[in-house]
């Protein structure tokens, strides 16, 4: 059977640490160039905050999991859900 407790947290840590540094910053004014660099000087938040936050809460999600299931809990199979 597919893991998809594993496969779910797995899919978290990923989006945390991409797509959520990247929309911070841009939704705070940073624009990227064509050279891929962001310029930030327009942005209230620096970009190193921003990324500071965001590795914060992904790292306070994956602990909250961890206090509430245990490190295996992480990549075991859950139970069905009850319908």
């Amino acid at each position: 059977m597919f893991n998809t407790n594993m496969f779910h947290n797995i899919l978290n840590v990923l989006i945390a640490l991409s797509a959520s540094m990247i929309a911070v910053l841009l939704a705070t004014g940073c624009t990227q160039l064509v050279d891929g660099t962001l310029e930030c000087s327009q942005s209230f938040v620096s970009p190193g905050f921003a990324a500071a936050a965001v590795a914060a809460l992904s790292t306070l999600k994956i602990v909250i999991n961890i206090m509430r299931d245990g490190v295996a809990g992480l990549i075991k199979p859950q139970p069905p859900v009850d319908r």
